[in-house]
């Protein structure tokens, strides 16, 4: 009795969840790795699509470069909150095409109010993220996760909510956030004025160089990053909740920044 068996080492396929949302719909893949600033504030989150075949929807965060100097943590360990711990009555599930495919959870994920009676004073920031893909196909439901640290010593002096603009902006804003708050004017055949620094996180701004096949899955997704910066003044604004966004069966991102007040 013989076994054939190959002498090559085998690769077993990680399968990750999908979506679908509708009958004639593509499937999606979905990435649910977690995603860590090593404690960075984070500035900016965007949808993208990753893979050979531009298919597996990932999340993108974009975080300054350092901890500021006025800035500095509790010690506390972080915490992880997401649209998924809420109770059934508390999600919003929304279809994006077909009722009985796919949904998003569109509730917000923000730190739990119960954290704030476990410290004295301070505010609970973004330092990561992460999508997470629930049930089973093919009515599976997409959640946004956020990993939530400590500042004492601080308080909110103004929030504002956040989309991605309409024209998606030209530059890599990964190389270039580290250098932006050193890097000085510079003059060419005299004195000329410098453009705002254009943020954002692709190596690919536009996307990435996707099959023509993979092109229909974008009018799913809308892959522009919400991000503030440098050019965003009066100073660090920084992520404290989020939220998935179902517009016209295009799924995007809905971000919630803050500004720190420190005495």
């Amino acid at each position: 009795m013989f076994c054939e068996l190959p002498l090559k080492h085998q690769r077993k396929k990680s399968s990750c969840p999908s979506l679908q949302f509708a009958f004639l719909c593509p499937k999606i893949q979905v990435s649910c790795a977690q995603v860590s600033s090593d404690l960075k504030p984070v500035v900016g989150l965007r949808l993208y699509l990753e893979g050979k075949k531009c298919n597996r929807l990932a999340l993108h965060v974009q975080h300054l470069s350092s901890l500021p100097n006025m800035m500095t943590t509790s010690g506390r360990p972080c915490q992880w909150r997401g649209s998924d711990d809420y109770r059934p009555s508390d999600q919003y599930l929304e279809p994006v095409r077909w009722k009985r495919y796919s949904n998003v959870c569109t509730s917000v994920v923000k730190h739990d109010p119960n954290w704030l009676q476990e410290v004295s004073s301070g505010v609970f920031i973004v330092t990561g993220a992460q999508l997470l893909c629930t049930g089973k196909w093919a009515k599976t439901v997409l959640h946004l996760r956020l990993l939530y640290t400590h500042i004492p010593n601080c308080t909110i002096r103004k929030t504002e909510w956040a989309v991605a603009p309409e024209t998606t902006r030209k530059a890599n804003f990964l190389t270039n956030l580290s250098t932006t708050f050193t890097v000085t004017q510079r003059t060419v055949n005299g004195q000329q004025k410098q453009a705002p620094t254009a943020l954002n996180s692709g190596v690919y701004p536009d996307g990435p160089p996707a099959p023509i096949r993979s092109k229909k899955l974008l009018k799913y997704m809308d892959m522009s990053e919400v991000v503030r910066g440098p050019h965003d003044a009066p100073g660090h604004w920084l992520v404290t909740a989020a939220k998935l966004v179902n517009e016209g069966g295009k799924i995007s991102l809905q971000v919630k920044f803050a500004l720190l007040d420190y005495p």
